[in-house]
């Protein structure tokens, strides 16, 4: 089975933002014989314009752009189950979260710690380094992967070719291609077809779900303070059963709040659980209240992860099964315009980030109403617990100290997108909604030349940014200055160490036929 034609869906992707006008070919290999086949046949016809898809969303426009020609689209290789020859799970690469985590625990009684969006593609969230509301219980999703399989170019040959590796793999060449795959094999080094863990953690019997919510009006510079300290204390003293959102929302969104989900320890009933989560509910509330008195939340407050919407208008705690937990913390949201940026913070904020957080979250920018940022935020995600007992090197993913992750996030709706004639409306709203945000981030992180370069940070605060998020402002192929976001995401894992994700890729994939604007380039 070839490619069949393509229809105007095949175009765009989870992000308004990005189109790809010149597609031709669609390619939906639904097993490994008919993989190696279809992604030998799109690269041989169309090179390095062929790209992958699973679930679609795109925080850059790696996939969908002018130079797209083919999509090798993962949709229909999407099962979820037990290898009896390998004795392993295994995931496929088309499968979206909701289907791994229900086919999982009705299964299996299973969990992976990915993430909360239900609609997100394994394929890129799983190898990206992929973590969720379980990850400060049990690590990220790499930290639980035994093995791969994936299709490769061989360039010697032109050919593609199917590989299983694994941290057990004879040749050590597999065993690196494992090693890259465990954080940075998107776009990278191959198609992944599948991904193995020898064992999954137990789902969560019970979770509970509690929220905290202020005013905008109660919160002055000096409260707002108090507040990121108070919740840096919250985070690094909060059990690994418990995960937290912190939602530093926009001024026209009316309130700031923070959402924690708490899962039940092994072993515990019921009331135990209910018990311990209504203790620490009253010990939070009267944590923050010393900021400002909480307030209830009046609407929903967006962003990825963690759509906070319950409970709503009343002090309390939301006991739920886990796979309500799943359901109610779901956070694709619709699909709109959007921009990305992230950080890593090893240390609590200092003041000078403080201040410009607060001064962004209160600036407008200009050609925009109020009313049309009331969906941009800076989160701040509790981090740290299972995935920091993992050392620096042991995969990928280098970031092993930080006890907080932030999402910097901005949304807009247009009625066009690039491309499909003059439209003022687009040229204001997107340059108005990408300056604001690129700008508060260059402002945050002034002192370490604005970004969070722990390069130039002596403090040790900051630790780079995260490549499931990716920026394009912070380098790229086209610009010639790549490197400096790669670093940002990789650290010495991207060029310095003995094992590097640069070596890596020179061994398997000379050719660079797997590049997009921050993959990983040959030298």
């Amino acid at each position: 089975m070839g490619s069949r034609p393509v229809v105007p869906s095949d175009r765009q992707g989870f992000n308004r933002r990005w189109f790809a006008p010149n597609l031709e070919a669609v390619y939906i290999p639904e097993n490994d014989a008919e993989a190696v086949a279809q992604v030998g046949e799109a690269i041989s016809r169309y090179g390095r314009d062929v790209k992958v898809v699973s679930g679609r969303h795109c925080y850059e426009d790696f996939i969908y752009n002018d130079s797209t020609k083919a999509v090798v689209d993962m949709a229909a290789m999407n099962r979820v189950g037990w290898d009896e020859q390998r004795s392993a799970y295994f995931v496929e690469a088309g499968c979206e979260n909701w289907t791994v985590y229900r086919t999982l625990l009705n299964a299996y009684n299973k969990t992976l710690p990915a993430g909360s969006c239900y609609s997100v593609g394994a394929g890129g969230h799983i190898t990206g380094g992929g973590y969720g509301l379980l990850s400060r219980l049990h690590g990220l999703t790499v930290d639980l992967l035994t093995g791969v399989d994936i299709v490769t170019w061989n360039a010697k040959s032109d050919s593609a070719e199917l590989h299983h590796v694994a941290a057990t793999s004879p040749s050590q060449d597999e065993r690196d291609l494992f090693w890259a795959l465990q954080g940075a094999g998107c776009g990278n080094f191959g198609v992944i077809l599948r991904y193995y863990f020898d064992a999954l953690p137990d789902a969560p019997e019970f979770a509970s779900i509690f929220t905290l919510s202020w005013d905008w009006p109660t919160i002055d510079p000096a409260s707002f303070e108090n507040l990121l300290a108070v919740y840096t204390q919250y985070v690094t003293e909060m059990p690994e059963t418990q995960f937290s959102l912190l939602k530093l929302t926009h001024v026209s969104a009316g309130q700031i709040g923070m959402v924690v989900q708490a899962v039940s320890a092994e072993g515990a009933t019921l009331l135990d659980h209910r018990a311990e989560v209504e203790r620490r509910y009253t010990e939070a509330r009267t944590l923050f209240g010393t900021v400002a008195e909480p307030t209830p939340l009046r609407a929903p407050l967006g962003g990825h992860p963690g759509w906070m919407t319950a409970p709503m208008g009343t002090y309390s705690v939301q006991q739920v099964t886990y796979l309500e937990a799943l359901q109610t913390m779901n956070s694709s949201g619709p699909n709109q315009f959007g921009k990305y940026k992230s950080a890593y913070m090893n240390k609590a904020f200092p003041s000078n980030q403080i201040n410009a957080i607060y001064r962004w979250l209160h600036t407008t920018p200009k050609g925009v109403d109020d009313a049309d940022m009331n969906q941009s935020l800076l989160q701040v995600d509790s981090y740290g617990g299972a995935v920091n007992r993992v050392a620096p090197d042991a995969t990928a993913v280098p970031q092993r100290d930080s006890i907080m992750k932030l999402q910097y996030q901005t949304y807009w709706l247009n009625s066009a997108r690039p491309g499909e004639g003059d439209h003022p409306p687009y040229d204001v709203q997107s340059d108005a909604h990408l300056e604001w945000i690129n700008d508060f981030y260059r402002d945050v992180y002034a002192d370490y030349g604005g970004t969070p370069d722990p390069a130039n940070d002596p403090s040790g605060t900051v630790a780079g940014a995260y490549y499931n998020y990716p920026d394009n402002v912070l380098g790229t192929h086209s610009r010639g200055d790549v490197d400096d976001a790669l670093r940002l995401y990789f650290l010495d894992n991207f060029r310095s160490n003995e094992r590097n994700l640069v070596a890596v890729k020179h061994r398997w994939d000379p050719a660079d036929v797997f590049h997009h604007e921050q993959s990983i380039p040959l030298e």
